[in-house]
């Protein structure tokens, strides 16, 4: 009777070894990880009632952005299930706002995992991986009645825009938008790269610094050239 006793109180700290190196026992899980490309902060993250505030590392140069790593304040129990995301904002009317830092987007790194119950893995790292917003630029074609009007904001974006069929008169105005966006914080300039066949465009409003919202007011007016 007493090795009985004794067998089946070894057999109990067995498994109790066991569940507490599996994450049970009692065990408790820091969430954190690893923020790629954050410039501008903070970057507000939630789950379980908690926020992390990242801030850009303040290693961070002009020709290198190094990651930061962060981690919430209270750690989760053993089978918690936690979901890392990005600080959402519900204004009066019910619409929902993801809380973006300053001039990026962020999102949840592609070999993440933002979203599991604790000590399912050994180590939570929830990462995210942050760019630079790149609006779109353009305007509009003023009295194009006939040809195709080619516009550049350098070598690598170009636009052809083709007069209107059939021909209006006066001429309507065309929307146009450049292929290539232009990265938050970079310079553009736009030109005329080929004048329509009889006609000579200039461009107003051609050059700037980009900022968060797309530009639309780089309009082009063309005239006839005199027969």
């Amino acid at each position: 009777m007493k090795n009985t006793v004794l067998a089946r109180a070894g057999l109990a700290l067995v498994m109790a070894a066991a569940l507490a190196s599996c994450g049970g026992g009692g065990s408790k899980y820091t969430i954190g990880g690893v923020v790629y490309g954050l410039q501008y902060g903070p970057l507000v993250l939630t789950t379980n009632g908690m926020e992390a505030s990242v801030q850009p590392n303040p290693a961070n140069t002009a020709a290198e952005v190094k990651e930061v790593t962060y981690a919430f304040p209270e750690k989760l129990e053993y089978g918690d299930v936690y979901d890392v995301i990005i600080k959402q904002v519900t204004d009066a009317s019910g619409n929902v706002t993801i809380q973006q830092p300053p001039h990026q987007i962020c999102g949840p790194a592609s070999n993440s995992r933002t979203s599991d119950t604790a000590g399912r893995l050994s180590v939570i790292s929830a990462d995210f991986v942050c760019q630079l917003v790149a609006p779109t630029i353009g305007g509009k074609v003023k009295g194009l009645g006939a040809g195709t009007l080619v516009l550049n904001n350098g070598s690598d974006s170009l636009v052809s825009i083709p007069a209107p069929t059939p021909a209006a008169t006066p001429p309507a105005d065309i929307a146009y938008v450049f292929p290539v966006a232009v990265t938050y914080g970079k310079t553009y300039g736009v030109t005329v790269q080929t004048n329509p066949a009889g006609y000579t465009c200039t461009v107003a409003n051609a050059t700037g610094t980009m900022r968060d919202d797309p530009v639309s007011n780089i309009d082009v007016t063309c005239v006839a050239n005199p027969t």
